[in-house]
């Protein structure tokens, strides 16, 4: 009787486990996920074909639990990397996924920081010798299956604070477009705008956790999306989302998702 009950349940999880990876299975979609690592951001990018791309590694270690709920138990690669700015909230999981993750490339900044986690993160990468993409507003980012990271900012002549120093990236794929700016705040946004890059996107990932000192309304006007998604800790100590910038997305009829109110937030795009 013990043997069948072992039996089934064996059998039992093997069901669970192999119905789990098929829903994994690439299913010709793009698909980006707002991962809910609390105060920070981490973001997740899967191509039609089944490629991931990372983007910053969140305030500690949940980066690793989110990517393990979306990507298969068996597949150990990560087709690129991207580090917006050396801020703990962006980067404490990335020298961990170095670590667990064949990871192809690194699209970084090189920005100076005492940060440990930085330094850790930035020599696993070269202890594994993983090409550096240095990211220029000159030259796209080509991922395949369609999808280019436009490179919007920094700019090579910019003196800016680490902050606005964030590497912003604007994905295209098809008609749609999807703008992610890191924690850049107005004075980076102007400088954006200065530059005439096109920014117009269908989606914006908010700058700084909705922080007031971001999403300015020129900025806005100018990316005209249909949606903000802001990457933000419950109860945080900040205040952020800022109320005055709520009010500005709302103001500009821009629909609002936030990872302290609907966890990790999934956009599938066709």
């Amino acid at each position: 009787m013990n043997k069948k009950w072992i039996t089934i349940g064996i059998l039992i999880i093997t069901l669970v486990l192999t119905a789990r990876e098929l829903t994994l299975l690439p299913d010709g979609n793009l698909h980006t996920y707002i991962l809910d690592v609390g105060q920070g951001d981490s973001i997740l990018i899967v191509t039609p074909s089944g490629k991931q791309i990372l983007i910053d590694g969140g305030p500690d270690l949940a980066t690793l639990e989110q990517l393990g709920k979306r990507m298969s138990f068996f597949d150990r690669s990560i087709d690129l990397v991207a580090l917006t700015h050396p801020h703990v909230d962006h980067m404490t999981a990335l020298p961990d996924v170095l670590k667990r993750y064949d990871v192809g490339n690194l699209l970084i900044a090189m920005t100076e920081s005492e940060n440990s986690r930085y330094k850790s993160f930035l020599a696993e990468a070269s202890n594994q010798n993983i090409r550096v993409i240095l990211p220029n507003p000159n030259e796209d980012v080509d991922i395949g299956d369609g999808i280019i990271l436009d490179v919007i900012h920094p700019c090579s002549y910019c003196d800016l604070d680490t902050n606005n120093s964030s590497v912003v990236l604007r994905a295209l794929y098809k008609e749609h477009s999807i703008l992610l700016t890191g924690d850049i705040e107005e004075e980076a946004e102007l400088s954006i705008l200065r530059s005439g890059a096109d920014i117009s996107s269908n989606i914006l990932k908010a700058a700084h956790h909705g922080s007031r000192t971001s999403s300015s309304t020129g900025f806005l006007l100018e990316v005209s999306p249909k949606q903000a998604l802001i990457s933000v800790g419950e109860d945080n100590s900040y205040g952020h989302p800022s109320p005055e910038v709520i009010a500005r997305l709302n103001d500009m009829n821009i629909s609002i998702k936030s990872t302290k109110d609907d966890g990790t937030i999934h956009i599938s795009l066709k």
